[in-house]
């Protein structure tokens, strides 16, 4: 299916005009979503890559506005545009099996000091967020690089006992990045581009877009004014207060550590903004890092339609519960809503609703980070989700 900006329904105007509260509330400069109803797909594009506005008199010129070719780092959809993608085709091919232990596939943890490393931890649970593994830790002020990575992870405490509970975890999605180049002996985003991207005509999807000096600068959709968001996390890490996480067991900082990592100062454009991901890997992984555009992300929505490249059973678990009763409702990646819909959202403000029977969904493409992280995203998207008649919030 060719999405086209001419196709139109009555949802759209309900859409747009949701688009202009986010933006008339300060929720986000300006956002982009893909709809899909039945075979009929429709955009929408409002706003402007950031706040700056022309002043009368003034050489300087206003942000240029968002549209369907804009680029967005898509954060934490990363989990499920690339690598939950990637995974599942690589179980196909036979070369990683669902229940597979991540200590078969990356045998450096099993020699994690103490012998911390929980054998049961397997593909499944890192996929559905049961792995014991905590949601974050700051690996990036003192570690680069993958190997320094898995070694810390391996040296993690469990938080919980593999299977009983659920928390979203960043560290289960990096090894499960770095099983998938291990299964195929390739990086990251040459896998990604070889089985998703390019077989879905997703050709502006990219890892390390600026880099790669193919995209306009007018293109991205920035982000934050530095890092200022997880240095205020990693601070508080660093002085044992609350966190996302919860405290270090093992990986241990202090504040003079933060302090004295080179902290991005200017406006993140084209680069990750995530820290792990910046910092500490090289610009890609598994948790993060993607750039996408709300035409791709249409082009994404085919992979998981009936006749997609999935075999009709491992579509069928990606979307079975696979979390303990009582708790959040988790399939292979997927946060699993009422009424057969899964979604996800990423940090930046970036979410995908999908309705598993019917094909419909809606993605929303937003900078709410931009130029500090700004709070309502969440109301946001459930106003999104009823104005499109798709679910409602599930992050």
């Amino acid at each position: 299916m060719e999405p086209s900006l001419a196709s139109r329904d009555d949802i759209l105007p309900r859409v747009n005009a949701c688009l202009d509260e986010g933006i008339g509330g300060g929720v986000f400069p300006g956002g982009a979503v893909a709809l899909r109803r039945g075979s009929k797909l429709s955009f929408a594009a409002r706003g402007r890559l950031t706040y700056a506005r022309a002043e009368a008199g003034s050489p300087a010129a206003a942000s240029p506005r968002v549209s369907e070719h804009t680029l967005y780092d898509v954060a934490s959809l990363t989990k499920v545009v690339c690598t939950l993608p990637a995974t599942l085709l690589t179980i196909q091919a036979g070369r990683m099996g669902l229940d597979d232990a991540a200590s078969r596939l990356l045998p450096e943890l099993s020699a994690g000091k103490g012998g911390r490393w929980n054998a049961g931890v397997t593909v499944r649970s890192l996929l559905s967020h049961t792995s014991g593994l905590p949601a974050w830790r700051p690996y990036f002020i003192l570690l680069r690089g993958l190997p320094a990575y898995l070694s810390a992870i391996a040296d993690e405490d469990p938080s919980y006992r593999t299977g009983s509970a659920v928390e979203y975890s960043d560290l289960g999605f990096i090894l499960l990045g770095a099983a998938l180049e291990r299964a195929w002996d390739d990086d990251l985003p040459s896998i990604a581009d070889r089985l998703v991207f390019k077989p879905l005509g997703m050709l502006d999807t990219t890892y390390l877009p600026a880099a790669k000096r193919r995209f306009a600068a007018a293109l991205f959709a920035p982000t934050e004014l530095g890092n200022e968001y997880e240095r205020g996390m990693a601070l508080a890490y660093a002085e044992g207060r609350p966190v996302v996480g919860g405290p270090g067991s093992s990986f241990r900082i202090a504040a003079s550590d933060v302090e004295r990592l080179p902290w991005r100062k200017a406006v993140i454009s084209g680069e990750v903004h995530d820290s792990n991901c910046h910092y500490g890997l090289g610009g890609y992984s598994g948790h993060a890092g993607l750039f996408s555009t709300v035409t791709d992300m249409a082009r994404y929505l085919d992979f998981w339609a009936p006749d997609g490249p999935l075999s009709p059973g491992l579509r069928a678990k990606a979307f079975e519960r696979q979390t303990p009763e009582g708790g959040s409702a988790r399939g292979l990646g997927w946060i699993l809503e009422p009424g057969g819909v899964a979604s996800h959202t990423g940090f930046t403000g970036t979410s995908i609703r999908y309705d598993t029977a019917r094909g419909d969904a809606i993605v929303a493409l937003t900078n709410r980070v931009n130029p500090r992280v700004a709070d309502g995203i969440g109301v946001w998207r459930q106003r999104l989700a009823e104005a499109a008649g798709i679910g409602r919030d599930g992050a």
